[in-house]
């Protein structure tokens, strides 16, 4: 297959942090990410004029005064409107907010344009990261596109990169036709080993949703499933008692080093690894924790820990050659440190790239 060059990742930010400080902006949107980026603008000395909503504002009264759409005055309506909406939810898609935002003669910024100037409040948001990063590592992205093995998994991952460096609105659409984590390629990979017993290994099970549906695919007889959060565990455990298979579930995450980290817990599939946590958990390595273990079949889900645990399982993956499927959409730099990893294994692992929700979302590599 020929592989075709990348597009100039040289992505420019329209937003400066002097005229946002003069002019005062207006935040779209009322939700978690909207009310963090208030207080990081703040912090960064940029005031916060107030909030829009397409919908009815709450009732309840708030620091900065909160309109509707058709309702914002016209005092604050040339004022820099910037997105806080910053989800996988499909009436969050971007090329929507837009043209609302345009059908309302407003101009809106999105964050993939402003999000240089408040990164050190905002702290960790998924796949938003300065734009000098992409561009920084043009060549590593290029490697990654070239490893792909088909024309949709490159076709997907250019719009994902496009969309990640705000130069199109239109992220890649949630393929309905591919199952999450269980694409056909995949299943029938797995198939090939022609075994009488196979085994999944999940890494953050979260409540056993990804299990249950992996049993409609593969005939797996065994798995190991890891899951930090204590409510989420309760919920693992009681489903797999009714899968039917061998279950063996750890009450601890993934990552590259047996130590505690902070966590944020109890927000459901949202937890995650993080410095601000409100508890501690127990992170173990793949190779310590399952030695001489058989694996087939390979899914981490593991909220931005993806790469080190894949490095402490590299023994594990060598070994037994299992089909993976990573999600690649915690970190901005897993679109090419996932590819990079698994052509460091040497494996003839043939590698895809999927998109699995909205605003890309729940992107996955497979290698198989």
């Amino acid at each position: 297959m020929k592989k075709a060059k990348l597009a100039s990742l040289r992505a420019v930010s329209t937003t400066s942090l002097e005229s946002a400080r003069d002019s005062g902006i207006l935040i779209f949107g009322y939700g978690s990410f909207a009310r963090d980026l208030a207080r990081a603008a703040e912090n960064t000395g940029i005031p916060v004029l107030g909030h829009v909503v397409s919908g009815e504002p709450p009732a309840a009264r708030h620091p900065q005064p909160v309109w509707s759409l058709r309702e914002l005055p016209v005092a604050v309506r040339e004022k820099p409107l910037w997105i806080g909406v910053f989800n996988q939810s499909p009436n969050s898609s971007y090329q929507t907010i837009n043209d609302l935002c345009i059908e309302a003669s407003l101009v809106p910024v999105f964050p993939q344009q402003f999000f240089d100037l408040v990164e050190s409040f905002m702290g960790w948001r998924y796949w938003l990261t300065r734009l000098t990063n992409y561009s920084a590592h043009e060549a590593d992205f290029q490697s990654a596109y070239d490893q792909l093995s088909d024309t949709r998994s490159q076709r997907t991952f250019v719009e994902t990169v496009a969309f990640r460096i705000g130069n199109t609105l239109t992220a890649p659409l949630a393929e309905s036709d591919t199952p999450h984590y269980f694409p056909d390629f995949a299943v029938e990979a797995c198939r090939a080993r022609k075994l009488d017993s196979l085994t999944l290994l999940d890494g953050g099970a979260y409540d056993g949703d990804t299990l249950e549906v992996s049993t409609r695919y593969l005939p797996f007889k065994t798995v190991y499933a890891f899951e930090p959060d204590l409510d989420n565990y309760r919920a693992l455990t009681r489903r797999t008692r009714g899968l039917g298979i061998q279950a063996i579930n750890y009450p601890c995450g993934l990552s590259g080093n047996n130590e505690k980290l902070r966590f944020s817990s109890g927000k459901g599939d949202a937890c995650s690894v993080r410095e601000d946590g409100d508890s501690m958990i127990q992170v173990v390595r793949l190779d310590d924790c399952l030695q001489n273990t058989h694996i087939d079949y390979l899914k981490l889900d593991v909220e931005g820990q993806e790469i080190p645990t894949l490095e402490s399982g590299r023994d594990l993956i060598l070994k037994n050659r299992p089909v993976l499927a990573i999600a690649a959409y915690h970190r901005w730099d897993d679109l090419w440190r996932i590819p990079a990893f698994v052509a460091s294994l040497k494996a003839d692992y043939r590698l895809a790239y999927r998109s699995h929700s909205f605003n890309s979302f729940e992107g996955v590599f497979y290698a198989y």
